[in-house]
């Protein structure tokens, strides 16, 4: 039962700060497409991304937690880990809006506290900027205790487009997340994001 609880909530783990859907027209916006994944690389040409991820990852079979209106999951990517938690990758989108923050950073801040009030999550890296395929994105570690597991998390994030790109990794080990969240510096964008100042 432990282990299908815990399945249960990496499956379900999402990086939306607020529930809030946009009070723009959404038939005016340009959807995002799903992309696909082939030869262990996920591609976006919406986002004009690709993600290659190593060999032993897998595209996973979970149905995730429904999104509110707007948000799109991209891609879900799992790695065994040898027991009965896997690594996972969780890629989605989130419509930028006037009700949410306006940097990467801030929403990266709101998201990590979110996580704080409702998992009880510990912060083990504050917010900081990175760089990787051209492009700035922002990275934020938290963990948390279930059933005495402690699992370890990251969310990485920039903005593409007028969304929020989030991957959003979960692994049952600190080593295993510094692993994962290395597979961001593979990603390669067709065209980088303007550096911010």
């Amino acid at each position: 039962m432990k282990t299908l609880s815990l399945l249960v909530l990496l499956c379900a783990v999402t990086p939306l700060v607020s529930c809030q859907e946009s009070t723009k027209n959404s038939t005016t916006t340009l959807k995002p497409d799903s992309g696909n994944f082939a030869q262990n690389t996920y591609r976006n040409n919406f986002f004009g991304f690709s993600y290659p991820l190593p060999e032993e990852w897998h595209k996973s079979r979970v149905s995730p937690s429904p999104l509110p209106s707007g948000s799109y999951y991209l891609f879900i990517g799992d790695r065994d880990t040898g027991h009965s938690l896997l690594n996972r990758v969780t890629v989605v989108a989130d419509p930028q809006s006037d009700s949410r923050p306006h940097s990467a950073q801030e929403y990266l801040s709101a998201f990590v506290r979110a996580e704080v009030r409702e998992a009880h999550a510990e912060v083990t890296r504050e917010p900081s900027s990175f760089a990787s395929g051209g492009s700035d994105f922002y990275r934020a570690d938290y963990k948390w205790a279930d059933n005495g597991t402690t699992i370890y998390s990251s969310m990485v994030c920039i903005k593409r487009k007028n969304y929020w790109l989030s991957w959003n990794f979960v692994t049952p080990s600190e080593r295993d997340l510094n692993d994962a969240v290395n597979t961001v510096q593979h990603i390669s964008f067709d065209n980088p994001s303007p550096r911010q100042q």
